[in-house]
């Protein structure tokens, strides 16, 4: 089975909420089989920053979308965005 991975951007709800607390919180709720990489802080627009998260998980049949709709369940969390997934 071949490995795929993901880049996602999560869009905080303003840009007040923190995104320290947001990377903090991630972890809890990444399904069995995904790896996370690196989860980066950068600036969007009007002092909105993002978090670009790239991961790691095998090629299975449904991961990704189970990845996705996780992480559209972290608090304070307004969208993710699918940024680049690929197979490694």
């Amino acid at each position: 089975m071949g490995k795929v991975a993901a880049v996602h951007k999560l869009i905080p709800e303003s840009p007040e909420v923190s995104t320290d607390q947001i990377i903090a919180d991630i972890p809890k709720y990444v399904p069995e089989g995904v790896v996370i990489s690196s989860m980066v802080v950068k600036p969007f627009a009007f002092g909105l920053n993002i978090i670009e998260v790239t991961s790691m998980m095998n090629d299975a049949e449904g991961l990704i979308e189970k990845f996705e709709d996780a992480l559209r369940t972290v608090p304070n969390i307004q969208g993710v965005e699918a940024d680049t997934i690929t197979l490694v």
